[in-house]
């Protein structure tokens, strides 16, 4: 039977609503778990049911984490954050560790890890780093890629045979100080942004700056770092 892998909404500002990409679910399928969508109302009992039934987390992408919760000292940088999408995460993100849940982060899932564990995020790249490699995407639409350096051994380097990877990217904060408990497994090559983060311990905790989910069908080496998150879920199956 495929692990549970609970996966946090995404938030529509103008319809004030949860909503989902579907490629998020393609992923986790494909790299062998069953998603399922968790709200962005859920009461506390919910959260908690969530962290009992669900065998692992992924946290998505999406707005920016609102400055108060890492003492911002450019908050005037920030985007509107998703409010009640913050409060759930936060609450949920504690929980799952709590108990040992193996987590994976995406894009701002990976800012969100970072600032819960003790963190602090670069408001906006190009202000606070100017750097010229272009991490948003640009009209109309095309991806930015670029190259990330990897560094050391962690499960992205078991999951990727080289030493530098070409990812995508759509985002314009970053981490900043890095959470204490959190090791940095890669960094992009050209402005040393972090790009890919892996908890010390020994339970599951692996974030990415970039989308593996719109790369990954051309990229297997996305794959194969998911499917190494959806394993230990497997083996871990919540009784």
């Amino acid at each position: 039977m495929r692990p549970l892998i609970g996966v946090t909404s995404l938030w529509d500002d103008v319809k004030s609503c949860g909503w989902m990409w579907q490629n998020y679910m393609e992923l986790i399928w494909d790299a062998g778990g069953m998603p399922v969508v968790l709200p962005l109302n859920a009461a506390p009992e919910a959260v908690q049911e969530a962290v009992d039934r669900c065998d692992g987390f992924l946290f998505t992408g999406g707005q920016d984490i609102a400055p108060s919760y890492f003492d911002s000292q450019y908050p005037q940088y920030c985007q509107k954050p998703a409010v009640a999408r913050d409060a759930l995460e936060f609450e949920l993100f504690d929980a799952a560790r709590s108990v040992h849940r193996p987590i994976f982060g995406i894009c701002r899932g990976l800012q969100l890890i970072n600032v819960a564990m003790g963190g602090t995020l670069l408001e906006d790249i190009a202000y606070r780093v100017g750097s010229k490699t272009e991490h948003r995407y640009v009209t109309p639409g095309t991806p930015s890629m670029h190259e990330v350096d990897i560094l050391g051994e962690s499960y992205l380097s078991k999951a990727y045979d080289g030493k530098v990877l070409t990812v995508n990217s759509f985002h314009h904060q970053a981490i900043d100080r890095v959470a204490p408990s959190l090791k940095v497994i890669a960094r992009s090559s050209s402005d040393q942004i972090v790009e890919a983060v892996q908890g010390e311990g020994e339970d599951f905790l692996v974030a990415v700056q970039w989308h593996p989910e719109r790369i990954y069908q051309g990229r297997p080496e996305n794959l194969r770092l998911v499917e190494f998150f959806i394993e230990v879920a497997k083996n871990q199956h919540v009784k």
